[in-house]
C-alpha cells in the first residue's frame, strides 16, 4: 500500500503556511519597529494623550492683599484653609468612595453622581472646610486613620478672607466670593490692588488622580511668577469707628430710628476719619450691602441753608447782618404756603445770623428768591453738588440740582432755599461743611490714607471774612438763646454746626411725608489745630423727630469721641468740679448732703497741668492718687507721670472710673485702671 503524504507537505498547503507566517512575521516586525520608534524616538500624538491623563493646568493664586485702618490696624487679612476637591472618573468608579463621599456631603449617590458626571479631571467638592467638616470627613472614612484621602480624592490648602473685627465697617469693607475675588466695598473697588498675580502651573497627577508634581512656569528663570496683591490703607481709625458704630445703634434704638449714618471728615486733608451706618445689631447686622453715604441721596433740610448764605455773601449779594422779611410765618408763593417748622414762630424782619440760628424756612426762602435762578444754580454747582466727590468708589452718585436756571420757577427756588427739592449725598455734604471748618477750602474727600508729603488739591471757594460771619452765625445754633442745637454742645469746644429735620417723599402718594422725616447734624469746632467735621443723620425717628432732639446728641456724643482719640485741646473752659485750684478762688462753694463741693472754671489742659504740678509736690514718701475723674487719657498720662504707674485704658472719651480711688496710697509701678465713657 503506497504510503499517506501528510497534508501540510503537499505544496499548495506548504506554500500557503509560508504566506501566513510571513505575514505575522512582518507584522511582527512593524510592532518590534513600531515600539522600538515609540520608546527611542517617540510620539507626539501619543505623548499628547498620556499628558492629557496625567497632566493638566492649574491656576496658582497670591495671597491676598490686607486692609488697614490708618494706624495700620489690619481689618481683612487672610488665614490658609482647606477644601476638598476630587477626580470625577476616579470617584464615579469606586462605589464605595462614591457613597462614603455622597455621606460625608449630605447628598444621595445618585444626585452626588449627577454632579460629578462629564468630561472633567478635577471638581471642588466642598470649600473652606471648618474643623467639624473635616471631622465628619474622617468619621466617614473620607480622611483616612493614616492621613491619606479616599480614591480620587484630595484636600487642597487654600487662603480664606477673614474680617479680625468682625462686623466692624462691614458695609465699606465689603466681601469677597469664593475665590477671594471682591464682590463689594473696598474689597470691589480695590480688586485689582488686593488681588495680586496669579500664574498658570503644568499639574502631574498620580494614578489616583492627584497632583504629585508642579513644574515652575516658563518666564526663563525657572520660577513661578505669582505676585501678592498689595495692601490698601484706609483713612479711617478702627478705635474710633468701633466708638461711633456704638454710638449710632444706640441712638437708633433709642429714637426708634429706621436707620441711621455718621461721618467724620478731616477737613484739612479730606481723609474719611469713621464712616458708620446701622443699624448693625440683630437680623440687621449685613442687611447693608452699600454705603449709603456715597450711594444714596436726600434733601437735606436746613442743613442746607448755611452754604446757601455763604454763597450769598461770597457773591455779594447779601451781608451776614442783613436783614429778610419773615411774613410773621406764612408766606404765599405760585398758590402754596411756606410756613416755618413750629406754627409758634412768627418773625418779622430778622437778621440772616439769626434766620440760622432759629431755622427760618421762610427767611431762606426770601434769601434764594434774592440770589436769583441763575446765579443760584451757579453757587450750587460751585460747591460742586450734582457732581461725583471724586472717590471712585463704586455705586456714587452725582446727586441732582436743576440744569436749567431760566426755567427755574421761584417756588422751586424757595424750596432750595431751605433744603428742599433738590439731591445730595451725605458726601457731598459734609465737604461743604468742610470748606467752612478749613477756612474756605473745598477739599477732595478720601477713604484713604494720604501720603506723607501728598499734595491735596484744594480750590478756594469762600473768603476768610464770609467763613467768619457764617461760622458765627453756627455758632448760635449751639450757644445762642433760640438757637436749635444746644444739644450737639461738647464741653470745652466751641461749637459751630446745624440742624436741618427735612421732609421726604412718600413712595406711594409721590408727596412730602407728614409723618416722616431725616433728622440731621452737621458741624465742627471752632479753633482747632485739626478741624474735623461730623455728620449725623437718622432716617425717620419716631416720636419726638426734630434734629435737635435726636440728632443734635448723637453728634455731641460722637464729637467727644473725636477730640478725645485725637487729643484735640479744648478751647474752651470746662467746669471741673473734682480737681482745686490753688491760684484762684473757688467759683462757687455750696452745701451738698453736708459736705462742700468745690466748682471751678479752668480748660482741660489747665486741669492736666494743675494736676501734673499737685502730683509733685505730694509727700514721695506717702504719695496718693489723684482725682482723674472728667480728665482725657492723655490729660490723665500727664498727671500720673512722677508715679510712672503701669496704665491700662478701657473704652473711648473721657474718664468716668478709676481704679485706684483717688486719695489711695500709691506704691512704685502701681496698675491704674482707666474707665472711660463709651
Amino acid at each position: 500500500m503506497a504510503a499517506t503524504t501528510a497534508f501540510y507537505q503537499t505544496p499548495s498547503i506548504r506554500i500557503r503556511l509560508s504566506l501566513v507566517i510571513g505575514v505575522f512575521a512582518v507584522i511582527a516586525l512593524g510592532m518590534l519597529g513600531r515600539s522600538t520608534w515609540i520608546q527611542i524616538i517617540g510620539d507626539p500624538k501619543l505623548e499628547n494623550l498620556a499628558k492629557k491623563q496625567f497632566e493638566s493646568k492649574m491656576v496658582m493664586k497670591p495671597r491676598r492683599g490686607l486692609i488697614v485702618d490708618r494706624t495700620g490696624e489690619p481689618l481683612a487679612i487672610n488665614l490658609e484653609t482647606s477644601s476638598l476637591a476630587g477626580s470625577p472618573v476616579k470617584v464615579l468608579k469606586s462605589k464605595t468612595t462614591l457613597h462614603l463621599l455622597a455621606r460625608a456631603l449630605g447628598v444621595t449617590p445618585k444626585d452626588l453622581k449627577k454632579r460629578l458626571e462629564g468630561k472633567k479631571s478635577f471638581i471642588w467638592l466642598e470649600r473652606h472646610l471648618t474643623d467639624e467638616r473635616m471631622e465628619k470627613l474622617k468619621k466617614n472614612g473620607i480622611i483616612l486613620p493614616t492621613g491619606d484621602m479616599a480614591e480620587g480624592l484630595w484636600i487642597v490648602k487654600e487662603m480664606k478672607r477673614v474680617y479680625p473685627h468682625g462686623d466692624l465697617a462691614h458695609s465699606l469693607l465689603g466681601t469677597v466670593n469664593i475665590d477671594a475675588e471682591g464682590l463689594e466695598g473696598v474689597e470691589l473697588w480695590k480688586n485689582n490692588v488686593l488681588r495680586g498675580k496669579s500664574a498658570q502651573i503644568n499639574v502631574t497627577k498620580d494614578a489616583l488622580g492627584r497632583p504629585a508634581l508642579m513644574s515652575a512656569g516658563s518666564n526663563g528663570n525657572g520660577s513661578i511668577t505669582t505676585r501678592d496683591g498689595d495692601a490698601v490703607e484706609l483713612s479711617i481709625d478702627a478705635s474710633l469707628q468701633y466708638a461711633i458704630e456704638e454710638s449710632l445703634n444706640n441712638s437708633i434704638m433709642r429714637t426708634r430710628a429706621a436707620s441711621g449714618m455718621v461721618v467724620a471728615m478731616d477737613s484739612n486733608t479730606g481723609e474719611i476719619l469713621a464712616l458708620a451706618q446701622g443699624p448693625s445689631y440683630g437680623e440687621h447686622s449685613k442687611a447693608v450691602k452699600k454705603v449709603p453715604a456715597l450711594t444714596d441721596g436726600y434733601e437735606p433740610g436746613s442743613t442746607f441753608k448755611p452754604l446757601i448764605l455763604a454763597e450769598a455773601i461770597q457773591q455779594g449779594v447779601v451781608h451776614a447782618t442783613d436783614s429778610l422779611f419773615g411774613h410773621y410765618g406764612k408766606f404765599k408763593i405760585s398758590n402754596r404756603t411756606i410756613s416755618e417748622a413750629e406754627a409758634h414762630e412768627k418773625f418779622g424782619y430778622i437778621s440772616l445770623k439769626k434766620m440760622i440760628e432759629v431755622s427760618s424756612n421762610i427767611v431762606a426762602a426770601e434769601l434764594a428768591l434774592k440770589i436769583g435762578p441763575e446765579r443760584l444754580i451757579s453757587s450750587i454747582r460751585d460747591l460742586e453738588f450734582g457732581k461725583r466727590t471724586g472717590t471712585t468708589f463704586p455705586g456714587e452718585i452725582n446727586g441732582w440740582v436743576p440744569s436749567q436756571s431760566k426755567s427755574l420757577k421761584p417756588l422751586t427756588m424757595a424750596t432750595i432755599g431751605f433744603g428742599q427739592s433738590i439731591l445730595v449725598t451725605p458726601m457731598q455734604m459734609i465737604r461743604g461743611y468742610a470748606a467752612l471748618a478749613n477756612g474756605g477750602f473745598l477739599v477732595e474727600p478720601t477713604l484713604l490714607k494720604r501720603r506723607e508729603n501728598e499734595k491735596i488739591a484744594r480750590r478756594e471757594i469762600f473768603k476768610s471774612s464770609t467763613v467768619q460771619d457764617v461760622t458765627s452765625a453756627l455758632l448760635l445754633v449751639t450757644e445762642g438763646d433760640k438757637g436749635t442745637g444746644h444739644k450737639a454742645r461738647v464741653e470745652g469746644y466751641k461749637i459751630a454746626g446745624k440742624t436741618g429735620t427735612a421732609q421726604t417723599v412718600d413712595p406711594k402718594t409721590k408727596k412730602y411725608s407728614t409723618s416722616r422725616y431725616i433728622a440731621s447734624f452737621i458741624g465742627f469746632p471752632v479753633g482747632t489745630k485739626t478741624p474735623v467735621v461730623v455728620l449725623a443723620l437718622l432716617d425717620h425717628p419716631k416720636g419726638v423727630y426734630y434734629a435737635g432732639e435726636t440728632a443734635a446728641p448723637l453728634f455731641s456724643e460722637v464729637m467727644r469721641q473725636v477730640v478725645s482719640r485725637f487729643s484735640i485741646p479744648a478751647t474752651e473752659k470746662v467746669v471741673n468740679p473734682l480737681v482745686e485750684n490753688k491760684k484762684e478762688k473757688p467759683a462757687k462753694i455750696e452745701p451738698v448732703g453736708g459736705m462742700e463741693a468745690v466748682q471751678i472754671t479752668q480748660s482741660s489742659a489747665e486741669v492736666a497741668a494743675e494736676s501734673a504740678r499737685s502730683a509733685r509736690e505730694v509727700n514721695f514718701d506717702h504719695p496718693v492718687m489723684p482725682s482723674l475723674m472728667g480728665l482725657t487719657p492723655q490729660e490723665a498720662m500727664e498727671s500720673l507721670r512722677p508715679f510712672s504707674p503701669q496704665i491700662q485704658i478701657k473704652g473711648f472719651g473721657l474718664i468716668q472710673k478709676q481704679e485706684p480711688q483717688s486719695g489711695a496710697i500709691l506704691s512704685p509701678n502701681v496698675h491704674v485702671t482707666l474707665y472711660l465713657s463709651e
